[in-house]
């Protein structure tokens, strides 16, 4: 049996995280490069938590998620940011762990929602969102600023 290990990430794992992360966006080239990111500015953001997923001490996967107050719930909110697991490692219960520790976290905050997004290419991701209790509601956007 694989020694998991969740716990939050320190400014120690910045290399291996980053790395994780030129594994998770759209265009890895962002990544080739350290310093391009807001790594420190999230780990102590006392409104926003990243934690890691580790298999026997190699990050493996990482979730990052924020709480914060909207005005149109009486309560706050959770947003998931960013959620990945290496391909290798999924179905080890690790996704479902990290996403677990997300809803009783907002359970313990008294929270209305946890919303995220998915890329519209991410069809597993989509699945294992729904078997978590996500249901679709509405399309994302952005623009570039």
């Amino acid at each position: 049996m694989e020694n998991i290990l969740i716990r939050k990430a320190t400014s120690e794992d910045y290399r291996s995280v980053i790395e994780l992360y030129g594994l998770f966006v759209e265009n890895p080239e962002i990544y080739s490069k350290f310093d391009n990111d807001s790594y420190n500015d999230v780990i102590n953001d006392q409104n926003t938590i990243l934690e890691l997923g580790i298999v026997n001490d190699k990050i493996v996967a990482f979730i990052m998620y924020s709480i914060r107050n909207v005005v149109r719930y009486p309560k706050p909110i959770i947003e998931v940011e960013e959620f990945f697991v290496l391909e290798d490692y999924r179905r080890m219960k690790i996704g479902k762990t990290l996403m677990d520790r997300v809803f009783d976290f907002a359970k313990q905050k008294d929270c209305q929602y946890v919303f995220l997004a998915s890329g519209k290419e991410r069809i597993p991701a989509h699945k294992f969102y729904k078997n978590s209790g996500f249901d679709e509601y509405a399309f994302h956007y952005r623009k570039s600023i």
